[in-house]
């Protein structure tokens, strides 16, 4: 196109001399030819030398950033297979998106470039929806007819009978749409930083959101971004400093030490993570718990005059979570012939915040036949006082009932006794009196490792429906943590040994520092990727929610801990008493397997879970002692100012800050809206061009008279060729500036130079320059853009 000139009178572009001894400099400079068309990336126009082997250089330019933007688009795809239902063939697709790029690399003409890569799209659906008669050719008649449909389905507005192949064929001619545009804007604009810092929005979305594990690749997208940006910034930084790529080589070298460099910083990156704790670095943001927080800062009851729920065995599991406060008021004193834990009940139907029993249907008792290698265990329970109870808590599988006393001293006969067959409940029916003393016969369950880890055996369907049950909005986070840990192993037993000893090693036990969920945030995510420290409930819940994810059946199942041992070898019976507390009350896992039915796991740690529930070491009072000590753990330190422990600190710095936050919300809330207010005034203002950044802007001179309207606004669009092409040394004017810059076309250099020759009279001849409207100027810098 024609350069666009001036619609004033060249006589008035050229009222001082200022300006008529510019332009006959400009015009010389343009006659002499000293300023060769070569593109962008090179200097020698700068320096006045010529580079060595320009096309070359270019053409390994842009292959580099042709690659580069290839794996940048690779990190787009990958996390696409782990957010799918099903899995998605991405080795593929990035064939195909490889293809096209190097298509426009070599800068294939553009109608035979778009006809190749509807050829290579074609072939791509082709062959992921008909291999078989892919090498035929048959599946084009196939392809054309399954499209046709799709039509008829697109005019009718039947959206969700598209098929596959057109969703697919759509997708691919988008993204190479989009890729297209993007490495021009890389090859040709040297724009690069916008799609970098898209890519890493997207994964650290991904990893925050909906939990992701894209650490790797937002590490690498950010040594990519440092590489393109070496690539892009070389004749930004030529032009600036003035310096020229004058020897054979210089930009092989420049790539080796930028990679060099990045390559340096990659390796600290990950020698530091390596170093640092085995938590991730990254952590699920829980929208609805922030959301129940901000909503606090506004309830002014909040926490005032709350109470903490207390330790003890409680009959409605619906809503687990929070602190506990621990309650020693006793239960009950028993006599038993071996510690055992006191199991009551089982639940099987989780909803995301707590427990329930799908059948709690009450059946007579009858006396079962003794199964199991397990001797026989005697138990007898004196209730206290304050506790009075229509339910039996026993240390196995119930065989025989000898006693049952009311609190009135009336004997019971055991054919009173109601059983739940699923939860395994034993209780007296409702309109009878509460026990004070129950004297029973029990078979603890014995576990055989050996045979419970070759056990492959199908398990029957009523497992299955009842014990494998999960709610629909179960965080996929929480079912790949468990897909994780159970990776390696191969039985179901191997399985629930290794979540039992993840979660043993790898969280904490504590009472007080447990938070409450949100209401709409599930309770063992937020227990294993937020709080990461709980009681019994955190991390029998967890257990069974792991278990049921990766296919083995388990239940949960409450009562109490053995309790603190008061004597041993008592009597003839050689029986040993001990004293059952409220804050002995406990959760735990029972795993079910075909060859033994349902075997107990304890996966809280400081419970050893070592009885004749749990006979996987032989239980000492001193164990014995330990553990009752770590079940009523009655005063838990909170962590002081400065800490060995970086993860006591920030959660005592985050409970500060939200005290602090509750308690001057008004203030906060006024400073936040004042600050909003202030940013978007100072947006609005530099928008409009009163606020323009002298720094920036070098032929800025302070305290000069400009009258012109115009000049704020040009002196933005001044701004924007600034950053393309690099900044304007003091000691120059603009249309030096100008005449010094290389163009790959030279309409672009005289259609700047014609706009700083408007800019130069606007500026410094202003009462003769005052009708020069703005959309005369935009009409110029428009066609400055048109000649790129």
């Amino acid at each position: 196109m024609q350069p666009l000139e001036p619609r004033r009178d060249s006589r008035m572009l050229f009222q001082s001399s200022n300006s008529s001894r510019r332009t006959e400099e400009a015009e010389a400079v343009h006659r002499s030819g000293a300023i060769p068309p070569r593109p962008i990336f090179h200097a020698s126009a700068v320096t006045g030398t010529a580079t060595s082997s320009p096309l070359h250089q270019t053409f390994f330019r842009d292959i580099l950033i042709s690659l580069l933007l290839f794996l940048l688009i690779s990190e787009w795809l990958h996390p696409l297979a782990w957010m799918a239902d099903t899995s998605i063939e991405s080795g593929p697709i990035l064939v195909v998106f490889a293809l096209c790029i190097a298509i426009d690399c070599f800068k294939v003409p553009y109608a035979w470039g778009w006809t190749a890569k509807g050829v290579l799209i074609l072939l791509f659906v082709g062959f992921m929806f008909d291999r078989e008669t892919f090498v035929t050719g048959a599946w084009v008649i196939d392809l054309v007819g399954t499209l046709a449909q799709d039509v008829g389905h697109l005019m009718q507005a039947h959206f969700d009978l598209i098929s596959g192949e057109l969703r697919t064929l759509l997708f691919l001619l988008g993204w190479s749409l989009l890729i297209s545009v993007i490495q021009a804007l890389m090859l040709q604009r040297q724009h690069s930083l916008w799609f970098v810092a898209a890519t890493l929005i997207y994964l650290v979305v991904l990893q925050l959101v909906f939990g992701a594990d894209t650490v790797q690749g937002i590490m690498r997208t950010i040594g990519y971004g440092l590489l393109l940006l070496a690539l892009l910034n070389l004749s930004r930084i030529e032009q600036t400093y003035g310096v020229a790529s004058v020897r054979p080589g210089s930009t092989f070298r420049w790539v080796a030490v930028s990679a060099a460099i990045v390559g340096v910083l990659a390796a600290g990156a990950w020698y530091s993570t390596k170093q640092a704790e085995p938590e991730p670095l990254m952590k699920p943001v829980s929208w609805a718990y922030m959301s129940d927080r901000l909503f606090e800062l506004y309830n002014e009851e909040t926490h005032a005059g709350g109470t903490v729920a207390k330790s003890g065995y409680g009959q409605n599991d619906t809503s687990l979570g929070g602190p506990l406060q621990v309650d020693t008021t006793p239960v009950f004193t028993a006599k038993t012939s071996e510690l055992t834990y006191w199991r009551g009940e089982s639940k099987n139907v989780y909803d995301g915040k707590g427990w329930t029993q799908s059948n709690q249907t009450l059946e007579s008792y009858a006396t079962p036949v003794p199964t199991g290698s397990g001797r026989p265990v005697t138990q007898e329970v004196l209730w206290s006082d304050k506790s009075p109870n229509k339910q039996l808590f026993l240390g196995g599988n119930l065989l025989g009932v000898d006693s049952l006393l009311t609190e009135k001293g009336k004997p019971l006969s055991p054919d009173i006794l109601l059983k739940a067959s699923l939860s395994g409940k034993v209780t007296l029916p409702e309109i009878a009196d509460p026990l004070s003393y129950y004297k029973i016969t029990v078979q603890p369950v014995k576990e055989d490792p050996t045979l419970l880890n070759s056990d492959m055996g199908a398990y029957p369907p009523e497992i299955t429906g009842d014990y494998l049950q999960l709610p629909a909005t179960l965080p996929r986070s929480v079912r790949s943590m468990a897909e994780q840990i159970t990776a390696n192993r191969l039985t179901p037993y191997a399985k629930a040994v290794a979540i039992e000893q993840y979660l043993s090693n790898t969280y904490t036990y504590s009472l007080e520092k447990p938070t409450a969920p949100s209401r709409s945030e599930d309770f063992v995510s937020h227990f294993l990727f937020v709080d990461k420290t709980g009681y019994c409930d955190h991390f029998s819940t967890s257990m069974v929610v792991m278990l049921r994810s990766v296919g083995v059946p388990a239940r949960w199942v409450k009562g109490f801990a053995p309790g603190t041992l008061q004597s041993a070898d008592s009597g003839a019976d050689l029986l040993q008493e001990v004293l059952v507390r409220n804050s002995d009350a406990h959760s735990w896992v029972e795993v079910y397997f075909p060859s033994m039915g349902w075997v107990p796991f304890e996966p809280t740690p400081g419970f050893s879970g070592i009885s004749s529930d749990h006979p996987r070491e032989t239980l000492t009072t001193a164990a014995m002692e330990q553990s009752a000590m770590t079940a009523s753990l009655m005063n838990i330190p909170l962590p002081g100012k400065f800490t060995a422990n970086s993860s006591e600190w920030l959660q005592a710095t985050k409970h500060t800050v939200i005290d602090y936050a509750q308690t001057n919300r008004n203030h906060l809330i006024m400073l936040l809206g004042s600050l909003l207010v202030l940013a978007a005034v100072v947006l609005l203002l530099k928008r409009k061009g009163f606020l323009v950044n002298a720094a920036l802007v070098p032929f800025y001179k302070n305290g000069l008279n400009n009258p012109h309207p115009m000049i704020p606004y040009m002196d933005r669009l001044w701004l924007q060729l600034f950053r393309k092409y690099g900044g304007k040394p003091k000691d120059q004017t603009v249309r030096d500036y100008v005449t010094a810059l290389s163009f790959k076309h030279q309409g672009q250099k005289q259609a700047l130079l014609n706009f700083a020759i408007i800019y130069e009279s606007i500026r410094y001849d202003a009462a003769n320059s005052s009708h020069y409207t703005k959309r005369e100027i935009v009409a110029i810098w428009k066609a400055i853009q048109k000649t790129h």
